[in-house]
């Protein structure tokens, strides 16, 4: 990413331009800033992000847009929103397995694949995820049915039943008790599993936006 020439860009003006009103403006290209807010991971407070690439979760209650978002100074979160809502971000972040094992209790993380709903106990509190951790989350939802569009598909009339690109998958999740924090696990029809850690934030957290080089989605 050629980073100071996307910089210089945003000022510009001319018949390119595109005005970003909200999170739900954004494109691959653009840029984002967010605000030194404590609602935020340290981590993300302050820093600007690329939006590499917009996909797309779908569920029974619609479409779930995710922005990629890659750190000018390094890292890759995502961002994600109800596309019928714009009232609420989620961020997220990746957790590997390995990690996976040192926050949680392996014999209660798969709890959430056993009959009825699991709590579960951070046992290690890793410094590497702070602000993006809580002390406890409670199962909410157990084998959710969904599919993933690995393409920006906002203003599309969809059916993932006639949709062949869609990856199906199911997914676990959990909040803690105040609902800022939660713990995402996909299971995928090749039986892979993703885990992300997520925090809920107001929209108002982004500080600027600037388009990138490309003139729409």
């Amino acid at each position: 990413m050629t980073v100071l020439r996307k910089l210089f860009r945003r000022s510009g003006s001319g018949p390119e331009a595109r005005r970003l009103e909200g999170a739900g403006d954004l494109g691959a290209g653009d840029l984002l800033t967010f605000k030194h807010r404590l609602a935020l991971p340290p981590s993300v407070q302050g820093h600007t992000f690329e939006v590499s690439k917009v996909a797309a979760y779908e569920f029974e209650d619609g479409l779930h847009p995710e922005l990629t978002l890659d750190g000018v100074e390094g890292g890759r979160i995502y961002l994600a929103y109800a596309a019928r809502d714009v009232s609420e971000l989620t961020l997220s972040r990746d957790v590997p397995r390995k990690d996976v094992l040192k926050l949680f209790d392996e014999a209660a993380f798969a709890g959430l694949w056993e009959d009825g709903f699991a709590d579960l106990e951070v046992v290690s509190a890793l410094p590497e995820y702070e602000g993006w951790l809580a002390g406890r989350y409670s199962q909410v939802k157990k084998w959710t049915e969904g599919y993933f569009h690995d393409r920006d598909c906002r203003g599309e009339d969809l059916s993932r039943y006639r949709d062949d690109d869609a990856e199906e998958l199911r997914s676990h999740e959990c909040e803690d008790p105040t609902g800022r924090f939660g713990l995402t696990v996909e299971v995928w029809a090749d039986g892979d599993t993703d885990v992300s850690l997520d925090v809920n934030v107001p929209p108002d957290v982004i500080e600027s936006m600037w388009p990138g080089d490309s003139q729409g989605r």
